[in-house]
């Protein structure tokens, strides 16, 4: 009998586990249906305010109206219509473009932290290319202002949207203001920035040149990675006298020769060779794993294979692997590379064999 009564207790107990999460998922899914109601009851809202604006031919704002720019629900619903594209985008752009000033001054006055960030997102959506200076001035003094915020999300969304303005000048102000901050910024999020700038991608390299010496080292690879993605070498010259120097980092060394080699020629051969022989034994060998990349570019060259040789001995591993690549795409005779396989260097046997194997494998890819 005991038994019997623990057997149904522990279906009992069963069931009644099956039966909450079932109430849970009923709950969630009912509660999903009225979160995706009451934003469409939002985006109505915003959609009549669209139209009597359609209507008047006049996009500004009633006070009331502007004060739903400090409501993260109010924003969410403006960024789905902003989003769907066609006449009700064109029209929010309008929004934001015909009230720059105002919408600064609730925002800034009203939103907490998550919100203010919220609105810099929602210039990052929006077309706003086309703004005049006058109506671009308030989201550019107001994002500089965001940029200083202790949450990531907000300095991250502040430049973004300072990207999406296209205003070349004051991205790089931006990234001057950043560079004087403690804070280390990530450089390869600068970098991406920049590539996804909506203005005169020339001129924002001239200003970021114009205050190069400002940056710190973080933002100035991201800068020298920016001209390498945007394939911009008018500054090659500049960048070829700052690597003879001996005050910049080895990151950016690194960088720097990323630049260069985009572009062969003789001297940037010569720079390539020099680099490879000089640093590819050394402890900062990293320049050098760059360099044997950048020789692929020149095939049937004796002194490049003759230092890719030598450099497929360094006591580092990537060295060796990207001269052992190199020399696999340079094709040089066979008897060359059994030359190597064959040798007393295992290390150097080994990088070549696995350039081999992964050639192997691209093609019968």
């Amino acid at each position: 009998m005991t038994d019997f009564i623990k057997s149904n207790l522990q279906i009992i107990g069963i069931c009644a586990l099956i039966a909450m999460v079932l109430i849970i998922r009923i709950i969630a899914v009912l509660r999903r249906g009225n979160d995706a109601r009451n934003q469409t009851r939002k985006q109505d809202v915003w959609r009549a305010t669209l139209a009597r604006c359609g209507e008047t031919g006049s996009y500004v704002l009633r006070s009331g109206e502007l004060s739903r720019f400090a409501s993260g629900e109010m924003m969410r619903a403006f960024e789905a219509l902003l989003e769907g594209g066609g006449p009700e985008a064109e029209a929010c752009c309008a929004v934001l473009r015909e009230n720059s000033a105002k919408l600064v001054e609730r925002v800034s006055g009203r939103a907490d932290t998550a919100e203010k960030g919220y609105f810099a997102h929602l210039l990052t959506v929006a077309d706003l290319t086309g703004l005049t200076a006058e109506e671009r001035r308030p989201y550019i003094e107001y994002t500089r202002g965001l940029l200083f915020e202790k949450s990531v999300y907000c300095r991250e969304n502040a430049l973004r949207a300072l990207y999406a303005l296209g205003d070349a000048e004051a991205v790089a102000d931006a990234i001057r203001l950043l560079s004087s901050d403690a804070e280390v910024h990530n450089e390869k999020l600068l970098a991406d920035g920049m590539n996804s700038f909506r203005g005169d991608r020339k001129a924002l390299a001239n200003a970021l040149m114009e205050r190069f010496d400002r940056y710190d080292d973080h933002s100035q690879s991201a800068v020298i990675t920016f001209f390498t993605v945007a394939d911009f070498h008018d500054w090659d010259g500049f960048f070829k006298e700052r690597l003879a120097g001996s005050d910049i980092s080895l990151d950016q060394r690194c960088d720097i020769l990323r630049l260069l080699l985009r572009v062969p020629s003789e001297d940037t051969k010569r720079l390539l060779v020099d680099t490879l022989r000089d640093k590819g034994k050394a402890e900062d060998w990293q320049t050098a794993a760059v360099a044997a990349t950048g020789l692929s570019a020149y095939p049937g060259d004796d002194e490049v294979f003759r230092a890719l040789r030598s450099g497929i001995t360094s006591p580092a591993w990537d060295v060796r692997k990207n001269c052992a690549a190199t020399l696999v795409k340079l094709a040089p005779p066979k008897e060359s590379l059994e030359e190597i396989l064959n040798g007393d260097d295992a290390f150097a046997a080994d990088a070549l064999r696995y350039a081999l194997d992964s050639e192997g494998d691209a093609e019968k890819r």
